[in-house]
């Protein structure tokens, strides 16, 4: 761990203790307040844990099975209590100024203390599937942030007084199995950026009390599912309510218009503050290449987890993002002159917010083509662009036109109904079908209904009888194969100079390709090597 993180872990760990502390003094011999000491032992387990430091996380959880019991009733506070607790936090301080020298001392240490809480809370056991430690970690957390956000939605309070809330949220960032459990991730992301504008100064708007109770009830649900062992829903109403509330709360945002920064100066011919470089070291084009790529690939990485992702909340928030992002390139493409490639985003940017696959291919491509070294001009990429927009629109009519075709087109011609504008294809009698001078299988004026019953295995019985004069009068002269033709497996891989010269092709070829080489290549390439040196 590095030395800044330690720095934080010990400011933050050592206060966590030093409450403690004062809540058993502040007793005066009789139980402390079990909602604080609850509190502060389970944000000292969640910041040793996130530190990796699991001998003093293992101490912050037994204070915190202890607090657990006594809060249940199933513990009482006694002097024996009261002598280990404190001898826990004095080991406690002791522990934590030895992080940067941890040794074998300091894990007995800690272990023994542990072992010595345990005798009056020993970890729950059930007959079920526990969850892991970080499950439990996160679902209390979740817990407490749902309940501090709903008190929050009832009676705002300031940015000071919500900051312990707000850093609480951020903590859950610490945490590697947060990224598996959709849609608390997304959660997390939203109250996150709600956050930032209210840290900044702005308002408890009912957009975001909305937010914060929506989000209160998706986390409260998520952690019922993680004690449970269970994975959060990602269909529930509380989160359909979220996922509107954060598109609500999201929308009122704006972003920064990109103005020519000869707009900035008055138009009188006076020189300016800023002038242009007579030879300046790259074109306009070149330094919009360089922009562009950065914002291309944040767009193409956005598209592609809008393919992945599976709840609404998600999507939601994917929804936003894509909208802004291409948004963003049709100003920048703009703001370089580059007004034809603008409009392409801009024409995109209303179907790419709604998910649009159609939309969010283009997208790809485009950016694709941007982002690629020594790629197109802009101009042929807009040519690309719209050429695609043409065919999928054609695709689009030809299908939408076969669907309005009548299922019988005989039955369409029968029919009185005026000439149209498409001709159907001519009917053909169906007696005209049948060879001169033998009876048809069909009747000139009406159909046969289909066999079945006896009439049916009859007609199978005769077809049946007709294939088996096939034995007889075979359609074609049958040919014989020799089964004892044997091919080495030798005549089937590459071996010597064939095998160098695949060897030299596959080398090629992974050149060619960004990105780290397919392992499938790699290791045909090696065999191709081994096969290489086995020459005769």
């Amino acid at each position: 761990m590095s030395s800044g993180l330690l720095d934080f872990f010990t400011l933050e760990a050592s206060e966590y203790v030093e409450h403690l502390d004062g809540l058993v003094t502040r007793a005066s011999g009789g139980p402390p307040d079990i909602d604080g000491c609850l509190r502060n032992a389970r944000a000292l387990r969640g910041s040793a844990t996130m530190a990796r430091l699991g001998g003093i996380a293992d101490v912050a959880a037994a204070l915190e099975r202890v607090a657990h019991a006594l809060q249940a009733g199933t513990l009482s506070w006694s002097d024996a209590l009261r002598g280990a607790w404190i001898a826990a936090i004095d080991d406690l301080k002791l522990l934590i100024r030895g992080v940067r020298s941890w040794s074998d001392a300091e894990t007995n240490r800690a272990a023994a203390r542990a072992q010595e809480l345990a005798a009056y809370a020993p970890a729950a056991s059930t007959a079920g599937a526990a969850a892991p430690n970080a499950s439990v970690f996160l679902a209390t957390e979740a817990a407490e942030i749902a309940r501090a956000l709903a008190q929050f939605a009832d009676n705002p309070v300031g940015p000071a007084a919500f900051a312990a809330t707000l850093q609480r949220v951020r903590g859950l960032r610490g945490i590697a199995i947060l990224k598996d459990l959709p849609p608390l991730p997304e959660v997390v992301d939203a109250l996150d950026q709600a956050a930032k504008i209210f840290e900044l100064g702005g308002a408890v708007t009912p957009a975001l009390r909305a937010l914060f109770t929506a989000a209160a009830d998706v986390l409260a649900d998520g952690s019922v599912a993680l004690m449970r062992g269970d994975r959060p829903s990602t269909t529930s109403g509380a989160l359909s309510a979220f996922a509107v509330a954060a598109s609500a709360f999201g929308g009122a945002s704006t972003a920064d218009d990109v103005v020519p920064i000869s707009s900035l100066f008055p138009d009188d011919g006076a020189p300016g503050l800023v002038s242009a470089a007579p030879t300046p070291p790259t074109t306009a084009a070149q330094r919009f290449r360089l922009e562009v790529v950065s914002h291309a690939e944040h767009l193409r990485r956005l598209i592609g987890d809008a393919g992945r992702a599976v709840d609404a909340a998600a999507r939601e928030r994917l929804a936003r993002e894509l909208g802004a992002a291409t948004h963003a390139l049709a100003r920048m493409a703009a703001s370089f002159g580059e007004s034809s490639l603008a409009a392409v985003f801009e024409e995109q940017q209303g179907q790419a917010a709604l998910l649009a696959s159609v939309a969010l291919s283009a997208l790809d491509k485009t950016c694709e083509a941007l982002s690629a070294p020594h790629g197109r001009s802009t101009a042929d990429i807009v040519r690309m662009v719209r050429g695609a927009d043409a065919a999928a629109r054609d695709a689009a009519d030809a299908s939408a036109a076969r669907a309005t075709l009548p299922a019988h087109p005989a039955a369409a011609v029968r029919t009185d109904e005026p000439a149209r504008t498409s001709v159907p294809e001519p009917v053909v009698p169906i007696e005209s079908l049948a060879p001169d001078g033998e009876r048809s299988l069909v009747a000139a004026e009406t159909l046969s209904p289909a066999p079945s019953g006896d009439s049916l295995n009859a007609m199978l019985q005769r077809g049946l009888d007709g294939l088996s004069g096939l034995e007889a009068a075979p359609l074609a002269e049958p040919v014989a194969f020799a089964d004892d033709v044997t091919v080495p497996v030798e005549d089937l891989v590459y071996r010597g100079r064939d095998a160098l010269d695949r060897a030299i092709e596959l080398r090629d070829l992974m050149r060619q390709s960004a990105g780290a080489p397919d392992p499938e290549l790699l290791a045909e390439l090696f065999d191709l090597l081994e096969l290489a040196a086995t020459a005769d």
